[in-house]
């Protein structure tokens, strides 16, 4: 009898959560309706970069997104919808996102692939059949290449290579199971509700390379206090080295690293220079009124060109602040610095190097960084969809561009397909080969 009132409860229960899944799984005409409206206001009202989108017609593209947002109230088919009109700011750090389709259709990977030498490649796997090294060619019967840009509109990202180095990290843009055909011929099946993600280290770790003369720190994420904290803990362990080796490749950021380049920097440098649009009412009249109102004609007088040119500033004006001359401020470690970059390097983790890059304290080997940085905006609707908004744009200290370009290597090193394949790091091998070259 208890076995048969148990069964009941449970048949009554999967009932309400299926019931319940249903009831998420749609949005109702008012909450689309508002929730598309708030977005374009918010961006309006806190964007920072759409000086930089002259191409894109703002009200046109809402008026298309509005109009597929209206459509339908499937719930998984407008988180798509919006991140489509996220994605074309084309900016790494204005994103929408719902918890919501995380839960229901982000089910882990189990494997990560990136892009190298022109090449989908499986950089880390749980998953039976797949290893580093493995070249990916098509998804069920798909190439895998096409997929990709099917996909990438839906991908918000400052530059195509952002775009491609986190693809395979937004599970919920591939299908729920899949198979995956590789290069020698193999078949993988891929089925991600049994899956689990690849062990993923977020904690700093330290050792020695050479006792007393080499130490190295790997630093995976900015996540959280603690993790500034030990590697601070490391840099006091490792002072008395000749050369430390910071490792940040495909560390996503998190939080500013402030203590941490105090702690590293002995040498002068000059911080990022920074603009966010002043939205004055004023302003924004005169600008537009420029615009409709400037004589065809191109023969008019200095005066005239220097008066209109006036509103046209109005119309589009920045406050831009930064660039300022900073001095050490308390250094723990005064040796020789090298940092290990890759494209995985993103916010915080490209804050922490621009002041060692721009003054030469350190030297940086491998990938460009990704290229988006900046603290932004959060809105939360309060029924698991958020919205992330850009409120400014950085730029290097000479004022020339960083979002989508990202801060170069100093020496330039790529892995290379058999060297995932041979467990080989380039990346440290060369940073070891170099100290070695500048020893006596």
């Amino acid at each position: 009898m208890r076995n048969r009132n148990l069964l009941l409860i449970l048949c009554c229960l999967a009932r309400f959560t299926f019931a319940q899944s249903l009831v998420q799984s749609k949005v109702a005409l008012g909450e689309r309706a508002f929730t598309a409206s708030k977005i374009y206001s918010l961006l309006q009202l806190y964007f920072s970069g759409w000086k930089t989108l002259p191409e894109l017609d703002p009200d046109i593209a809402y008026r298309n997104y509005l109009e597929k947002a209206l459509a339908s109230d499937d719930r998984r088919l407008f988180d798509l919808t919006t991140m489509e009109f996220v994605a074309r700011l084309r900016n790494g750090h204005t994103v929408f996102s719902d918890s919501w389709l995380t839960q229901n259709y982000g089910q882990p990977m189990g494997f990560y692939a990136r892009p190298l030498e022109g090449k989908w490649v499986v950089e880390s796997s749980a998953v039976q059949g797949l290893k580093p090294g493995d070249v990916l060619s098509m998804i069920d019967d798909t190439d895998l290449e096409t997929f990709f840009r099917q996909q990438q509109k839906y991908i918000s990202g400052s530059s195509e290579a952002g775009q491609r180095h986190n693809f395979f990290f937004l599970s919920y843009l591939f299908p729920q199971q899949f198979t995956l055909a590789l290069v020698d011929g193999r078949t993988v099946t891929v089925a991600r509700a049994g899956n689990k993600p690849p062990s993923i280290k977020t904690i700093p770790e330290g050792r020695w390379i050479k006792q007393d003369a080499v130490a190295y720190i790997r630093i995976p994420s900015f996540a959280n206090l603690s993790s500034e904290e030990k590697s601070l803990a490391f840099v006091v362990q490792f002072q008395k080295a000749k050369t430390l080796i910071i490792d940040v490749r495909n560390n996503p950021g998190g939080l500013s690293q402030r203590r941490l380049v105090d702690a590293l920097m002995d040498s002068t440098y000059h911080n990022w220079k920074e603009s966010t649009p002043i939205h004055i009412s004023l302003f924004d009249y005169y600008g537009q009124t420029y615009k409709g109102q400037q004589p065809k004609s191109k023969e008019i007088t200095d005066f005239e060109r220097g008066f209109m040119s006036s509103f046209d500033l109005f119309g589009d004006s920045q406050l831009i602040w930064g660039g300022e001359r900073i001095l050490p401020r308390a250094p723990v470690f005064h040796g020789q610095m090298i940092f290990l970059v890759d494209g995985g390097c993103a916010s915080a983790c490209e804050d922490l190097l621009e002041p060692f890059k721009e003054s030469g304290r350190g030297t940086l080997i491998g990938e460009t960084t990704e290229g988006t940085s900046g603290p932004g905006y959060s809105h939360d609707f309060g029924n698991g969809m958020t919205l992330g908004i850009a409120i400014k744009r950085r730029y290097f200290p000479d004022g020339s561009e960083f979002e989508g370009i990202g801060i170069k290597p100093d020496i330039e090193i790529h892995s290379s397909v058999q060297d995932l394949k041979d467990g080989k790091d380039p990346v440290l091998d060369k940073a070891v080969e170099l100290i070695e070259k500048a020893s006596p």
